[in-house]
């Protein structure tokens, strides 16, 4: 294998390519990496000693373009909790607050923020939480189907236990036990699957 000459400038998109599967001192099937670079693969232990000498040039030059191509994921990783829209709009159709036309609601959670027509929208009123909407869990709920994340579009999939004084559900709509609600976590008879589906109901209580 040909050693670099790192004194020489180099176009990282055209360095040399190298079988990173393979052991770079005998070729054979790799299973260990260099724990200084992150990149030079080996068979042994007996073949990353014998390899050295001539590695131990490059080690931290490939160290260095292994932390370049982590930094991103690094700095994804460190990235501040996503705190929501711009304060002082409405993070449904951007409307300026002002003290004549005030918030309506505004999640605890991802700091949604919504006036007073978006909180009736069945879409620009959901926040950019799964689980909840404004806190208010989904669980609690009748299926519908902008029960979901407002941001990304993943739908609410979990437990329901609907708490609707105006409609009462039939007994064989829920599982017979008592159970814990993978949602708010309150022990309670919750619906079966099927009727996790907003289709099962009549769609003019959407």
């Amino acid at each position: 294998m040909e050693p670099l000459d790192w004194n020489k400038h180099y176009d990282l998109a055209n360095l040399p390519k190298f079988d990173m599967t393979l052991c770079w001192n005998c070729k054979a099937p790799a299973t260990k990496v260099c724990s200084g670079c992150k990149e030079t693969r080996y068979c042994t232990s007996e073949c990353q000693k014998a390899h050295w000498k001539k590695h131990k040039a490059h080690c931290k030059m490939f160290g260095q373009m292994h932390m370049m191509g982590e930094l991103p994921k690094i700095m994804k990783k460190n990235e501040p909790k996503y705190k929501g829209p711009s304060m002082g709009r409405c993070s449904g159709c951007n409307v300026r607050f002002t003290p004549n036309y005030p918030p309506n609601d505004k999640c605890p959670e991802c700091g949604y923020t919504a006036c007073e027509s978006c909180v009736v929208h069945e879409v620009r009123g959901t926040c950019h939480c799964t689980n909840h909407n404004f806190g208010r869990t989904y669980c609690i709920m009748e299926p519908r189907w902008y029960h979901k994340n407002g941001k990304t579009g993943e739908p609410y999939i979990g437990d329901r236990h609907p708490e609707d004084p105006l409609h009462e559900y039939t007994p064989d709509m829920y599982e017979p036990v008592e159970r814990q609600c993978n949602n708010c976590k309150k022990i309670t008879k919750v619906f079966k699957k099927e009727y996790w589906n907003p289709q099962r109901f009549n769609t003019s209580w959407f």
